[in-house]
């Protein structure tokens, strides 16, 4: 941190260290408060924004409802193809609203329809529950999404009826914060189950899996107990035919650890990768062949500045865990202040995968960052980084797809404008694709 913001810290520090009935010596801590102060910088130095140009040319559009409120807080976007057209819609969750609704193109309009009520919604995953050919969507709910320890997490399922209208049903109530979930068969008897990562704060949180004992009816059992569970992946990570996850604790864990199953839904849990410290704002992941050698890597972010100190960091940004050999060689693909989401697309169309990301950088009146940027593949994992857009800010969540059906990826944000002064707001914004920017023509200075 830099210096002002330790004095608030260390107050909390101690304060944590005796509750956890850990010996506080006040000559030590003094002594410590003085080596922090000595070893910090009173100002981090903003890395340059000395991204190229685009390359790739967008038309910007605010869609879907207007905002009726004036910080906006879309806490998440999921694009995929809900109806089996072949056409990507976006799942949204606002946190205002309450509400999980979908946005799609129809009639040459954006139209955003409400699906559910879910208090504090975060992420939704989209399956076939039923087996009937129809997709389904399950939802997490943290119930309040300010810090707290209250037993207000929710999870619920939408059973699509086949028309794209949906029945809700309450998978879960009464646990510590929900941040995700997602379905998985986890004991291997041919039915879904499902995987949650309950952040719950500072004292409550954990993971757990719901076995399905029932359509209607679920037993829960506990994996570990520990704060700050943000992100879940489902694959089969060993290889051995059996559903694992991958999981991003956050808090002061900052780790990427992979749970084992056994087949049975038992689990063994391995870390992948860990931060050096407790302040690395760790945001997103997510475990894809980003080289295309056949084997998962993973993709990395990390930004989050709404912690006690709420300042970025000289270190956030975007990182590939490249898997050679089942071991990871870190490359750092671009700092970026801020920065909380990253996806792998091929944005360019020519067969390698290149990254988009986004960040919830919100000094912008101070010093000013792309909000939105992406890093071309040359298709041998060298990247060209390329600003996209400076506004909106606040990008929290962001998705690509092909929501048109022109064949040409598009990019749709979320703007969480929780911190950080007004203006550059946005509740959705879609940067739809036109394909590859036509250089500027030379300019014949002859006869």
């Amino acid at each position: 941190m830099t210096r002002d913001g330790w004095p608030r810290n260390f107050t909390s520090m101690a304060k944590w260290m005796k509750e956890k009935n850990l010996p506080v010596d006040k000559e030590e801590l003094t002594q410590l408060f003085q080596f922090y102060l000595d070893n910090s910088p009173e100002a981090f130095e903003m890395p340059p924004d000395d991204f190229e140009e685009c390359g790739l040319a967008f038309e910007k559009l605010a869609v879907g409802e207007l905002p009726r409120e004036e910080r906006p807080q879309v806490t998440n976007i999921n694009v995929v193809d809900i109806d089996g057209d072949g056409i990507k819609e976006a799942l949204v969750c606002d946190n205002l609203r309450s509400q999980v609704s979908v946005l799609k193109f129809q009639n040459n309009e954006w139209i955003e329809t409400p699906l559910a009520h879910v208090n504090a919604p975060v992420k939704t995953a989209v399956f076939d529950f039923e087996g009937d050919g129809d997709m389904d969507i399950v939802v997490a709910g943290m119930g309040i999404m300010h810090p707290n320890e209250d037993l207000v997490g929710e999870a619920h399922l939408l059973i699509n009826q086949g028309n794209q209208s949906y029945i809700l049903f309450g998978l879960i109530r009464g646990v510590a914060r929900i941040a995700d979930i997602q379905p998985g068969d986890f004991d291997g008897d041919g039915d879904t189950d499902f995987v949650i990562a309950k952040f719950g704060w500072r004292e409550t949180g954990g993971l757990m899996w719901l076995e399905q004992r029932s359509p209607d009816t679920f037993r829960p059992h506990e994996i570990v107990g520990i704060n700050g569970p943000m992100r879940l992946q489902v694959l089969d990570q060993d290889g051995d035919g059996d559903q694992d996850f991958v999981v991003l604790i956050t808090q002061q864990h900052e780790s990427l650890v992979v749970f084992s199953n056994d087949g049975k839904g038992n689990f063994t849990n391995k870390i992948l990768a860990r931060a050096a410290h407790p302040a690395f704002g760790s945001s997103s992941f997510q475990m894809v062949d980003l080289d295309g050698d056949g084997d998962i890597d993973i993709l990395q972010t990390n930004g989050d500045m709404m912690d006690e100190n709420p300042e970025w960091k000289p270190y956030h940004g975007i990182r590939w865990f490249e898997n050679v050999n089942g071991s990871y060689e870190v490359h750092q693909l671009s700092a970026m202040p801020g920065c909380y989401c990253a996806r792998a697309f091929d944005m360019d169309g020519d067969g390698d995968l290149d990254v988009v990301a986004s960040s919830l950088f919100f000094y912008w009146d101070e010093v000013d960052y792309p909000s939105l940027i992406w890093m071309e593949n040359d298709g041998s994992q060298n990247f060209t980084r390329r600003r996209i857009a400076y506004a909106p800010t606040n990008l929290a969540s962001i998705d690509v797809g092909d929501m048109n059906g022109d064949g040409i990826p598009d990019i749709l944000g979320g703007g969480m404008h929780v911190p950080g002064p007004l203006g550059r707001m946005g509740r959705l914004t879609l940067w739809l694709g036109k394909g590859k920017q036509e250089a500027p023509p030379k300019v014949d200075g002859g006869l």
